[in-house]
């Protein structure tokens, strides 16, 4: 079978592509400003909300964080869950000033895809779920991150 970046046709993105527990997910990369280690997630991970889950301050800036695991699939997951959690900063701000991040089990690289290999799935839907990709033999989520934050 090709591979989402193989071949000729249809408009190219670079995604960048991230796990949370067994499954695959991307973003176009250019939406997002940075990816971070999480040093101490105490805060994040005892939160009530997934969708709110704290604000951290980096670099002169806040970052208003969505532990992404937890809010798509158990409120009652903590991050304790993976060893090196990582943050997705978004170029995306709120309407206060914060940018958006977040929380997710691990960051893989970047691929670049045709667009035109992107499938609806069940969760396309969703405003958040752009559709599926095949990437390396595996199957990937592309979300979309305005969606999400409205």
């Amino acid at each position: 079978m090709e591979s989402a970046a193989s071949g000729d046709g249809g408009e190219r993105a670079t995604v960048l592509t991230f796990s949370l527990e067994e499954r695959r997910y991307c973003v176009r990369v250019d939406s997002v400003a940075s990816v971070l280690g999480v040093s101490s997630d105490e805060s994040v991970a005892s939160a009530a909300d997934p969708w709110n889950a704290g604000t951290v301050s980096i670099a002169g800036g806040r970052v208003r964080v969505v532990d992404l695991a937890r809010a798509f699939n158990s409120a009652d997951r903590t991050t304790a869950r993976v060893d090196d959690p990582k943050l997705l900063v978004f170029r995306l701000t709120a309407p206060d000033g914060a940018y958006y991040g977040w929380l997710v089990d691990a960051v893989d690289v970047t691929r670049t895809v045709r667009e035109s290999d992107l499938e609806a799935t069940r969760s396309s839907r969703l405003a958040h779920v752009r559709g599926r990709l095949e990437i390396d033999g595996e199957s990937v989520v592309w979300l979309d991150e305005g969606a999400i934050h409205g």
